[in-house]
C-alpha cells in the first residue's frame, strides 16, 4: 500500500462529519479534545462502524503533572535535581544556573494519571516527561474513554516518518567518487569523505573524540562489526521492541534490518585503521533504536523522542539522527515549534545538547523542502554535497516555513564510504548516499569540537560550524553556510 503525502482539509471535515454523524462514537464535549489529524485518522480507520476499527497510536496529553502546591513542586523539584546523572548535571550547568538545572519539564508523569490510562488502552507505548503525555494504542471506544478523564487535555495521532533513501543510481559508484588513488594508508576509502570537512587536521592534533557522550538514534546498530571492535559503547536500548539490544535479531521474524544504524554509526565513529575512519572514532557511544521497518512509516515520533529524552538523561553532549519526512506534518508546520519531534529536539538544545539532524532527501520529490526536527531553531541541519562540493540532486533546501536559512551546514553525503553487512552476516564496506549519510560526519566534527572546548555550549558550536564553513559570507538554501571546516572552527 502507497501512503499519500497530502491530508487535505476537507478530509477532516469529512471525518468530523462521520464520527460526530454516527452516533454515539462520541459526545461533543469529549470530541472536542481530538486533533484534526486524529479525526481524519479515525474516519480513515472505518471508526464510524464501531467498534470494529482497530487501535491506533494515539498521544495522551495531560492538563498538569498532579496536584501539587508550589512547596510540592518544589521539593520534587530538588529531589530531581539531586538524582541527575553526573554526566547529564555537568552538561545542563553550562546551559544553567546551578541551582536551576531542573525544572517542571523534568518531573514524573502523575502515577495516578498513567494508571487510568494504562487501565484503559490495550498498549502503552512511551511516556514523555517533557511532552506530559503518554502515547498508546487505543480504538475509538477506548479514546472516547480517555477523552472522558478531566485530567487529559488533548489526543493526537502519533505520526509517521519515512527514512528517505535516494535513488539507485545515486548509490555506488557515482562520477567523480574518489579515485583509488586516493585511499590512505591510514584511513582507507574514508579519507576524501574527512578530507573535505578538514578533520584529518584535527586528528593530527590528538583529537578523537575522547571523553564526548554521543549518541545515534537510528533503525539498528551491528555492534559486532569489526569497525567498532575498539568503539567505547556505554548503553543501548530499543524503544520499538522494549529491549536492551540495538542489534538485528536473526531468530525473530518480526526484527528488522540494521544496516542503516551499522553505516551511520560507522561514519561518525568507526575505527579499523586502513579501512574505515569516523571523525570521533574516540567517543563515548550510547544507540537508540527509534525506527521500525516492519511498518511503511518505520519513524516514529513517539520512539525518537523517547530515544532522545533518554539520551539527554545519560548525559549526551551530542545526538545525531536521521528522520525521513512526514505524511501527516504540511510545510507550514516546519516552522521550528510544532512538529513532536522538533519540540523534543529544542528541548534537548535548551538542556545543553547538540542536535544535529539530517536536512532531508527531498529536493527532487513532492515535498521538496527541509523535514522535522531539522526544523528546529538551534537544530544543526546538515545537506549533502558530492566530491567536488556540488550540492547532492537530493539534498533538500531551505527555508524553514517561518523564513530561516536552512540546512546550516553541509559534509560529503553522496557515494559515502560506509561499514556493511552481507547476507550471511560477513562484515564488509560499500558506498552509499543520503543526507543521512551527511549527519554523522557532520555529528562527528562536533564531537572533535567539544573535546577541544569542552566548556563550548550548542549555540557556540553551531556558530563556530557556521561562522568558518564555506559558504559563511553569503549563506543560502542550498548550502546554508557551507561545507564545514573542521579545523577552522575548532581554532575560533
Amino acid at each position: 500500500m502507497t501512503l499519500s503525502r497530502r491530508r487535505p482539509f476537507e478530509t477532516v471535515i469529512i471525518a468530523g462529519c462521520l464520527l460526530f454523524g454516527s452516533g454515539a462514537l462520541l459526545r461533543p464535549v469529549e470530541g472536542g479534545k481530538f486533533s484534526l489529524a486524529l479525526l481524519a485518522s479515525l474516519a480513515r480507520s472505518g471508526a464510524d462502524r464501531g467498534a470494529a476499527a482497530p487501535a491506533l497510536p494515539v498521544w495522551v496529553y495531560f492538563t498538569d503533572k498532579g496536584e501539587r502546591s508550589p512547596r510540592g513542586q518544589a521539593v520534587a523539584i530538588q529531589i530531581a535535581q539531586r538524582t541527575l546523572r553526573a554526566r547529564c548535571a555537568w552538561r545542563r550547568a553550562k546551559v544553567r544556573p546551578a541551582d536551576a538545572l531542573v525544572d517542571p519539564e523534568d518531573l514524573e508523569l502523575s502515577p495516578e494519571y498513567t494508571r487510568r490510562v494504562r487501565s484503559l488502552v490495550g498498549r502503552v507505548r512511551t511516556i514523555s516527561r517533557w511532552l506530559n503525555s503518554m502515547s498508546v494504542e487505543a480504538t475509538p471506544a477506548e479514546l472516547e474513554s480517555l477523552a472522558g478523564l478531566g485530567f487529559v487535555s488533548r489526543l493526537d495521532i502519533v505520526r509517521g516518518f519515512r527514512r528517505d533513501e535516494v535513488e539507485a543510481d545515486e548509490v555506488g559508484a557515482a562520477p567523480g567518487a574518489p579515485a583509488a588513488a586516493a585511499v590512505s594508508p591510514v584511513y582507507g576509502q574514508a579519507y576524501a569523505q574527512l578530507d573535505q570537512i578538514a578533520v584529518p587536521a584535527l586528528h593530527e592534533r590528538g583529537l578523537s573524540g575522547r571523553g564526548v557522550l554521543v549518541a545515534m538514534l537510528d533503525v539498528g546498530f551491528r555492534t559486532s562489526h569489526e569497525v567498532f571492535r575498539s568503539a567505547r559503547l556505554l548503553d543501548q536500548w530499543d524503544f520499538v521492541f522494549g529491549d536492551g539490544s540495538v542489534r538485528r535479531d536473526a531468530a525473530n521474524p518480526s526484527d528488522y534490518s540494521d544496516a542503516h544504524g551499522t553505516a551511520t554509526w560507522s561514519l561518525l565513529g568507526g575505527f579499523r585503521f586502513g579501512t574505515m575512519m569516523g571523525p570521533a572514532f574516540g567517543a563515548d557511544f550510547i544507540l537508540a533504536k527509534t525506527e521500525d521497518d516492519r511498518s511503511e512509516t518505520p519513524i516514529e515520533e513517539d520512539y525518537w523522542a523517547a530515544g532522545i529524552e533518554w539520551a539527554e538523561s545519560l548525559g549526551a553532549e551530542v545526538v545525531s539522527s536521521s528522520l525521513g519526512y512526514t505524511d501527516w506534518y504540511a510545510f507550514k508546520d516546519m516552522d521550528g515549534k510544532t512538529a513532536v519531534t522538533t519540540r523534543a529536539a529544542n528541548r534537548a538544545v535548551a538542556l545543553g545538547v547538540v542536535v544535529v539532524n539530517a536536512a532531508g532527501n527531498e529536493r527532487r520529490n513532492a515535498w521538496g523542502h527541509i523535514i522535522a526536527p531539522a526544523d528546529g531553531p538551534s537544530v544543526i541541519a546538515v545537506g549533502a554535497v558530492d566530491v567536488n562540493g556540488v550540492i547532492a540532486s537530493f539534498s533538500s533546501p531551505g527555508p524553514s516555513s517561518d523564513g530561516r536559512i536552512k540546512p546550516e551546514v553541509c559534509a560529503w553525503g553522496v557515494s559515502n564510504w560506509i561499514a556493511a553487512n552481507l547476507g550471511n552476516g560477513t562484515d564488509t564496506y560499500t558506498r552509499g548516499s543520503g543526507t543521512s549519510y551527511a549527519t554523522p560526519l557532520a555529528a562527528g566534527v562536533v564531537a572533535l569540537l567539544l573535546e577541544a572546548h569542552r566548556d563550548w555550549t550548542p549555540a557556540q558550536v553551531r556558530d563556530a560550524l557556521m561562522s568558518t564553513a564555506g559558504n559563511a559570507s553569503k549563506p543560502n538554501n542550498d548550502y546554508g553556510w557551507g561545507i564545514i571546516n573542521a579545523a577552522s572552527a575548532a581554532n575560533r
